[in-house]
Formats: structure tokens, C-alpha cells, sequence
């Protein structure tokens, strides 16, 4: 389904700032992925578990940007993989008039 398919519920220009409304904030799934947090959370909800914990250096620790991303694949390729990868793309990709 695309954006098209909701017909005039939603103008592109709509959806645009949706979209960027969504990835400037953490507390969205979408905010928090991009900003590579281990999960969602709003700056009240992160003051409150920081209240609720009591220890600066404990509540440092399950903070979402300082805790690892369970969502985040843990291997990388290696340079040489990234290489193929980018060769096998530039060679699909046609530019025609």
C-alpha cells in the first residue's frame, strides 16, 4: 500500500511533514530508530526513569543512546563486500533520455 492508495486523505506535502515530525522525534519508533536509540522515549519519560532510578550513573547506563540496539544487526560486511555490493548496484542502474 502506498501513499497514493489513501486517495485525498493525505496531500504529498502532508505526508512529508509527517514523515519529518516523525524523524525529529525520539519518542517515535521511527525518531528513535534513526537517531540510533536502543528505544523510543520522550524527554519526561527519560527524566522520570532518571527520578525513579535515583543514581546518576546507573540511570547513565539505560539511557536508549547508550544502550545497545536489539533491532541493529550486529555484523558488518567487510570493505570488500560494501565494494561488491556497490559495483553489482552501479552496474543495475541505467540512466535512458
Amino acid at each position: 500500500m502506498g501513499l497514493s492508495d489513501l486517495g485525498d486523505a493525505v496531500t504529498w506535502g502532508e505526508a512529508k511533514l509527517l514523515i519529518e515530525e516523525a524523524a525529529a522525534d525520539p519518542s517515535t519508533a521511527f525518531g528513535a530508530e534513526l537517531a540510533g536509540w536502543a528505544y523510543p522515549a520522550s524527554m519526561p519519560a527519560l527524566l522520570g526513569l532518571i527520578a525513579q532510578i535515583g543514581d546518576a550513573k546507573a540511570s547513565k547506563r539505560v539511557m536508549p543512546w547508550a544502550m545497545e540496539n536489539p533491532r541493529r544487526p550486529k555484523e558488518t560486511a567487510t570493505p570488500d563486500e560494501v565494494a561488491a555490493a556497490e559495483a553489482e548496484l552501479e552496474a543495475g542502474i541505467v540512466f535512458a533520455n
